[in-house]
């Protein structure tokens, strides 16, 4: 009776595992790695330390689909791990590769030499010396923000008096010095990328910082705070906006930016696996409801096998009874049945 009741908690965990497997493709299928780590983390935990519960084929798919999936959310180091996991159960049992899908081996090696050549390398041990050598002083750092009309940068140095700091104010040109220590810093030293009005230009103590305020000449957002700066500006550039209030507008044109990471994006041609699973992502995400119900159960039905579009097909159609091993492979069932070969 006792072994009965293992023998039937070892085909739930198997079961689930193999559920989770399915969910997990699915995710990864539809570039959501996150979701397909998971689904592949919980298959494993379902077998928990009784992998013999898994056909050492799943095992294998479980660990190398991981890896994928860790490889693109950059955790090169865990998706190595998988990879090596995956390999080495081929190694223990070379008679697993007559049940593995054409290019399914290659696929993980890849998987390993890829996640191998980013994976950050193990820091060496160094005895640690202690010393009494008196901390450098270092120059003060800074950032800036702007309205319209003022262009504020912020000196981040606490309690700073005026006898540390110089700032010299030009039309086109700012050069702030500053005293610590015993040691003359350069913080900002360049030409401003409009003009300002000196007379109105100030600076303002605080505790925790130093503000510098520049007047603007002309009331119009800078790209940056530098550039050249120019005393006769064209037509153009004297024409002021004043009717957007961005009083701590960005310096950066992230427009311009998010545009530049678009096309990069469209330009960029996967190879490999990546170029099959972005096919199907693609087809995927711009696809109705009916499409996307026919892709998930045809590959989930199907093991993975069979990737239809054709909803009207694909709800008439029982996958698991029609089920064929790819040609140079071999399929069976659970219970030890084979099921129909490809005829070379």
């Amino acid at each position: 009776m006792e072994s009965s009741s293992i023998d039937e908690s070892l085909a739930t965990a198997h079961s689930m595992a193999l559920s989770l497997l399915d969910q997990g493709n699915t995710f990864l299928i539809c570039s959501d790695y996150e979701s397909a780590e998971n689904s592949y983390s919980q298959a494993l935990s379902s077998i928990e330390n009784n992998e013999n519960a898994l056909n050492l084929g799943i095992l294998f798919r479980i660990y190398s689909h991981r890896s994928e999936a860790r490889i693109n959310l950059k955790n090169y180091s865990g998706a190595m791990n998988d990879a090596k996991k995956a390999l080495e159960i081929v190694e223990e049992q070379d008679s697993i590769k007559t049940i593995l899908l054409k290019g399914e081996l290659q696929a993980c090696q890849s998987r390993f030499e890829k996640a191998n050549q980013f994976a950050a390398p193990v820091p060496k041990a160094t005895s640690t010396v202690t010393t009494n050598k008196k901390k450098l002083p270092t120059c003060p750092k800074y950032q800036y923000y702007q309205s319209d009309t003022v262009m504020t940068i912020s000196i981040l140095e606490k309690n700073a008096s005026p006898d540390q700091l110089t700032v010299d104010f030009q039309p086109d040109k700012l050069t702030v010095l500053f005293e610590k220590e015993g040691t003359s810093f350069t913080v900002i030293s360049g030409n401003l990328f409009a003009l300002v009005n000196v007379e109105k230009c100030k600076v303002v103590y605080k505790d925790e910082k130093v503000l510098i305020k520049l007047r603007k000449v002309e009331q119009n957002e800078w790209d940056d705070l530098f550039g050249k700066a120019k005393k006769e500006t064209s037509q153009s550039n004297n024409v002021s906006d004043t009717s957007k209030n961005r009083p701590y507008a960005s310096h950066k044109d992230w427009n311009a930016i998010e545009r530049d990471i678009t096309m990069e994006e469209e330009n960029e041609k996967p190879e490999g696996d990546a170029a099959v699973n972005k096919l199907f992502s693609d087809i995927y995400k711009n696809a109705n409801d009916d499409t996307r119900r026919a892709m998930i159960k045809s590959f989930q039905t199907s093991g993975g096998t069979c990737l239809s579009t054709n909803w009207d097909e694909v709800s008439k159609t029982d996958y698991e009874e029609k089920r064929v091993a790819p040609k140079g492979s071999e399929w069976k069932t659970w219970e030890g049945d084979k099921l129909p070969q490809e005829d070379n």
